[in-house]
């Protein structure tokens, strides 16, 4: 009976190590091609990411030499209730990467990612939110709702003023995963990290419908989050530095559109990115499955041409173009107001729109796993949205 016992123990190991090593091996990352804009210059970066001034392991330095190694553009900084890192001169260029200052401010009603602005700001008592709002605004900033359904969901969506989201929340993404997952995860993290990883990603149903919401009333932007620490606690001044800054910069990036090259001027770059996400000119992608290089999405008619975060009068002559980059097994989606418009199994697509409406695109790359070899539309890329009036 225990020989028994023992073998059906076994057995079960052995099926748990193939099945998920096979599921773990689909989740891999992909070569995806990167061919140049003839029309915007194109950057990636790691959105919300703390350092030693707050809750983060690693120093601005720190941050800013793994960025580089791992070929970032840029690294936005947020670090809880302080801008200390912009007060230390730790703004700048480290080799290739630059490293720009924001701020996680904790309200009322959750956390915000005030983007764009080195002062610090705070909520001034329990009506003082739309304040706080206004003054990141008036301080050349947008105001971004962090995790919003995550480890501390935001509580009021009726609030005036807010200017977006994190669609992918690098934090939240394993909180609402199965035991299965996680087991999976942890086998094979340290053989496999990235596909590990790309495994607790989730369609993020509740922050698109929201931003579809919002989308509907006005402009509104998503970002993809790593919100990086580097530092899981464990006893007085322990910790232990997991995952690791590059693990993340390697897993979640926001990509930027700018109308000219960065110049190598940290001051001037800064505000040409700061200026490309407050405008919508970005995209979020789960850098696991592959770079996001390759994408892009414009509305064009015989007279106009726009990009992600434009705005245009639709037209019957209308049509979107869509290009992910991909050698094959995606497939694009052309959501309009939160609804599927069309669809697409092609790397590259065209779909005619002549009607107003709010129009943006999500990308997933086709996977098969066990049991079965079922196919699964695991998402990659998430645009912001077109408005055509």
């Amino acid at each position: 009976m225990r020989l028994r016992s023992r073998s059906m123990a076994f057995g079960a190991i052995v099926l748990f190590i193939l099945i998920t090593g096979v599921n773990v091996a689909q989740d891999g990352r992909r070569v995806v091609l990167a061919p140049e804009s003839d029309r915007y210059s194109v950057y990636s970066g790691a959105v919300h990411v703390h350092s030693v001034h707050s809750d983060g392991s690693g120093t601005l330095e720190d941050i800013g030499k793994v960025a580089a190694a791992s070929e970032l553009d840029f690294v936005l900084l947020t670090d809880h209730s302080t801008v200390a890192g912009a007060a230390s001169g730790g703004e700048g260029y480290y080799g290739s990467a630059l490293v720009m200052v924001g701020e996680e401010i904790n309200t009322s009603y959750g956390h915000i990612l005030a983007l764009g602005t080195t002062r610090h700001l705070e909520q001034d008592g329990p009506d003082g939110l739309p304040k706080l709002l206004n003054a990141i605004e008036s301080n050349g900033g947008i105001s971004v709702v962090a995790h919003p359904y995550g480890r501390r969901d935001w509580q009021d969506w009726g609030l005036n003023g807010l200017q977006g989201l994190e669609v992918f929340n690098a934090d939240s993404e394993w909180r609402d995963d199965s035991l299965w997952e996680w087991a999976r995860a942890l086998v094979w993290y340290p053989i496999s990290p990235v596909a590990a990883l790309n495994g607790l990603v989730d369609y993020p149903s509740e922050s698109l419908a929201r931003l579809d919401q919002m989308a509907a009333s006005s402009h509104v932007v998503a970002v993809a989050s790593v919100d990086a620490h580097a530092r899981i606690p464990l006893w007085g001044d322990q910790f232990l530095p997991f995952p690791t800054y590059g693990r993340m910069f390697n897993w979640l990036r926001t990509y930027v559109l700018t109308d000219e090259p960065l110049t190598g001027n940290s001051d001037h770059d800064k505000q040409l990115i700061n200026s490309a996400i407050a405008h919508g000119r970005s995209y979020s992608v789960v850098e696991g499955y592959g770079a996001g290089h390759g994408f892009s999405f414009d509305y064009a008619d015989d007279d106009t041409t726009v990009t992600m975060g434009g705005s245009a009068v639709a037209k019957s002559d209308g049509r979107v173009t869509v290009s992910t980059g991909a050698e094959e097994g995606v497939l694009i989606r052309l959501m309009k107001g939160g609804i599927i418009a069309a669809e697409s199994r092609s790397a590259e697509a065209t779909f005619n729109v002549a009607k107003p409406g709010v129009y943006r695109v999500e990308v997933f790359q086709i996977r098969r796993y066990l049991p079965l070899f079922q196919v699964s539309e695991r998402p990659w890329i998430i645009s912001n949205p077109i408005w055509l009036r």
